[in-house]
């Protein structure tokens, strides 16, 4: 019986896990767009590069999920219902829903259905 106790410890410890714990989930998006933005001179170098992905999250328990981008870019909320959490603050977004996140603040996702589906256009400078 006393074998026992660790392993009942284990689970019990498991099963307190706050819901709103972040997400461990591998999120990777489908790239919609990626292309180089036009240079101001007819025969210039590219001035940077657009990217556009679309990100696919699942409600997992209801934890928060991060979206692992860096720098600025603009969110838009395809379908479904998220919180979104940028710097602390929280807001609630309905479908067709646009946002920007600054470089370098991070963004943290709860999906408040099944599932959400989330765009971003990121522009950088090369």
């Amino acid at each position: 019986m006393i074998k026992c106790i660790p392993a009942i410890a284990i689970v019990a410890s498991l099963a307190l896990t706050p819901a709103t714990a972040i997400a461990q989930a591998n999120v990777s998006p489908k790239v919609l767009f990626e292309g180089n933005l036009a240079a101001p001179q007819k025969d210039a170098a590219p001035a940077g590069q657009a990217s556009v992905k679309s990100w696919e999250f699942f409600n997992k328990n209801g934890a928060v999920q991060e979206l692992p981008l860096a720098g600025f870019y603009v969110a838009h909320l395809v379908s479904g219902k998220v919180a979104a959490t940028i710097d602390g603050q929280t807001t609630n977004y309905q479908p067709g829903s646009y946002w920007t996140v600054k470089a370098g603040a991070k963004m943290q996702v709860k999906v408040l259905g099944e599932m959400a589906v989330l765009e971003t256009i990121t522009a950088s400078k090369q």
